[in-house]
């Protein structure tokens, strides 16, 4: 396992917790495995070797909340992050946002977009860049974990345009981020997650049950985690927190955390990348289908699977922003 200071190498599993796990050939070999000792009380610690998000995410989300703040001086914030700003440009000329003619500023890129999508994509640059492991780190499949993302990006933005309800931009990147718990529980105890996830394939069980079993905690209670630290909108905590559990998600942000949820159930569905497991479900029958019919009751008229079968339409969407994140 890596770990990114010498303060952390201290013992994280139980001496007595070993695993056997088959191989191929009939053979089993023996892995030191089991849950991680107090991780939770951990997990805040660990957080703090995390790189901090860039200063120029807080001052666009301090500037966003300024109702008198001006297209420029987004510009100029965005510009003072050389490589931000290359971003904003990467991804507002590319096929994901179909523009009629190329955008050469920052500033233009702003005023085509506008503020809040501009922030947006921002924030989702400057995470991928904060979360990115160090060279020869050993990780999980990156580039499917971000396809996967993405997708449910692509998909949550398309439900809240199909029903007419929420921020379809903001949905976007709340689904881009709603699973970076994953990515700190693999970077910090990735010979335990390989196993957490080979088991979810194994025992077709899923990610949270997986997790919880071999770690003792699980990616939706670190990524809340991840977001507080980042002291992101609260929305973001929410979702990366109750996406497995709609029901218990705060009545104010209920319907937009289903939104993702849902989203992501469609991308594993559809199999975009890698979710974390392959179990099958009934759409209407999950509570954030239905947590969206108690105030969108125009979903319950949703041909679900013309719904899903349109998704081919997105399929250029996810791989052009998927290149742009990864490159």
């Amino acid at each position: 396992m890596n770990l990114p200071s010498t303060k952390l190498k201290e013992s994280y599993y139980p001496s007595d917790h070993i695993i056997e796990r088959p191989r191929a050939g009939g053979r089993a070999y023996r892995r030191r495995c089991g849950l991680i000792k107090d991780f939770a009380k951990r997990i805040e610690t660990i957080i703090d070797f995390l790189p901090p998000i860039p200063v120029v995410m807080s001052e666009l989300l301090r500037a966003l909340e300024d109702e008198n703040v001006d297209m420029t001086a987004l510009g100029r914030i965005v510009a003072k992050d050389p490589s931000m700003s290359m971003n904003v440009l990467k991804v507002a000329n590319s096929a994901f946002y179909r523009l009629p003619y190329k955008v050469a500023t920052v500033d233009h890129a702003v005023k085509m977009l506008g503020m809040r999508e501009i922030t947006m994509i921002c924030l989702a640059c400057g995470t991928y860049r904060a979360l990115m492991p160090a060279r020869n780190e050993q990780t999980f499949n990156s580039n499917d974990f971000w396809k996967h993302s993405v997708a449910t990006g692509v998909i949550a933005r398309k439900i809240c345009r199909e029903l007419r309800t929420g921020d379809q931009h903001t949905a976007y990147f709340l689904g881009l981020l709603h699973d970076v718990g994953k990515v700190i529980l693999d970077r910090f105890a990735h010979d335990i997650y390989t196993i957490v996830i080979q088991t979810t394939f194994d025992e077709c069980i899923s990610m949270i049950e997986a997790e919880k079993r071999f770690i003792g905690e699980s990616h939706d209670t670190i990524g809340g985690f991840v977001m507080d630290k980042w002291k992101l909108p609260e929305i973001f905590a929410d979702v990366t927190r109750f996406h497995h559990a709609v029901t218990s998600a705060p009545e104010h942000s209920r319907t937009a955390v289903s939104v993702i949820s849902l989203a992501d159930q469609l991308a594993r569905l559809r199999y975009f990348g890698f979710g974390g497991d392959k179990s099958g479900v009934v759409l209407a029958e999950i509570d954030s289908f239905k947590t969206i019919e108690k105030s969108v009751p125009e979903i319950a008229d949703l041909d679900v699977f013309k719904f899903v079968y349109e998704l081919e339409t997105v399929d250029d969407e996810i791989v052009e922003m998927e290149k742009i994140l990864t490159a």
